[in-house]
């Protein structure tokens, strides 16, 4: 018989993790404080960016990284075709100022050889507005962005489709979440936990606490549409922790954002850097106020303001096991990104396990 699993968290690492487990034939239950559709500081994954790219993509990656990133991108491309998935594919555009450059003779990211129809942008090309950020090499490439409300939604429905059974309900420990596997009407023990809880995975596993690095991000969605997906690198010295990211969402507006807050979890809005955001997204992307183009309003149009506190973690993402334990927290900003290699790594873990009971 396979083993039960319980999964903890429904963000997008947790609902990955626990349909992953399931299309391989384990029968798992999905225990989760905050489901698709609720909205808290902490429950990150619907306020996310959510493409294919992030900040250690101008410096070689380890190949375990490499692995995740290559798994998901060409998942995430194959999901973009399944309507209603809220994936779309874009063309995506890197811009890279002399002061994020981190390498002498520097061609392009690690990734250059993975994804589709990578190629060095002529500076000819450059957006007007980029004048005066020292920009020294630019790229573009077939990426993806994804709306996050509508994924996630998407992704529970595949659970449920692929037999996951979900309860809300705050755990305390992994003890706790053990004995919570469903089971019809009733609850029996598990066999195995899987601790996708993003920030509060810290709280379930003790030992790690000191690990523990909250990475606040602030975003901007506007009504408006923009062409492509652009990244600027860090462009502002007196800002070093800020960029630029201009992520058309699939469906609805544009989210504009580009905000790295390490050990910062206040709820706080900051308004001159949502006056900044607006400022670096018009220089790289005019047609956000182009009636020409989508029939955009001729100004930026606001939705609404968000904050979210990231899952980061010292030493990066926790993958690991500690007897029937499964830990899977702390990819900070890169969740989306990162998910499908990430579950494909957990599955590994069980499969390890049930290797060495037999032996």
């Amino acid at each position: 018989m396979k083993e039960r699993i319980v999964v903890i968290g429904a963000g997008v690492i947790g609902l990955t993790t626990a349909l992953t487990l399931s299309r391989r034939g384990y029968l798992v239950s999905l225990v989760a404080k905050e489901l698709p559709g609720d909205e808290a500081r902490f429950y990150t994954s619907p306020y996310a960016g959510a493409f294919f790219y992030h900040l250690d993509s101008l410096a070689s990656k380890g190949w375990l990284a490499q692995l995740q990133d290559i798994a998901s991108y060409y998942e995430f491309l194959r999901v973009a075709q399944e309507p209603g998935s809220g994936v779309a594919e874009r063309v995506a555009e890197v811009y890279v100022p002399r002061m994020s450059m981190t390498e002498t003779g520097y061609d392009g990211p690690w990734f250059k050889d993975v994804v589709r129809n990578y190629e060095v942008i002529d500076p000819k090309e450059y957006p007007a507005g980029a004048a005066g950020d020292d920009i020294v090499f630019a790229f573009r490439y077939t990426g993806f962005t994804i709306n996050p409300v509508q994924y996630l939604h998407y992704l529970l429905y595949r659970c449920a489709q692929s037999g996951v059974n979900y309860v809300r309900r705050t755990v305390g420990s992994m003890e706790e979440a053990k004995t919570l596997f469903l089971d019809g009407d009733d609850f029996v023990e598990a066999d195995l936990v899987v601790n996708c809880a993003g920030i509060h995975g810290f709280d379930l596993n003790s030992a790690d606490k000191e690990n523990r690095l909250p990475v606040k991000g602030q975003t901007l969605l506007v009504e408006n549409v923009a062409r492509k997906l652009i990244i600027v690198e860090a462009m502002d010295a007196a800002h070093a922790s800020e960029s630029l990211y201009v992520v058309p969402r699939a469906g609805y507006g544009t989210l504009l954002t580009g905000t790295y807050l390490y050990h910062d979890d206040s709820p706080d809005v900051d308004a001159g850097l949502t006056e900044r955001i607006r400022k670096r997204a018009l220089r790289y992307a005019p047609e956000l106020v182009d009636p020409g183009f989508m029939k955009n309003p001729e100004q930026l149009v606001e939705v609404r303001q968000f904050v979210g506190i990231r899952p980061g973690r010292q030493g990066g993402v926790n993958v690991s096991r500690d007897g029937w334990r499964i830990h899977n927290y702390g990819s900070a900003h890169s969740g989306y990104q990162n998910s499908y290699g990430l579950a494909n790594r957990v599955v590994r873990l069980v499969q390890e396990r049930a290797l060495k009971s037999r032996l």
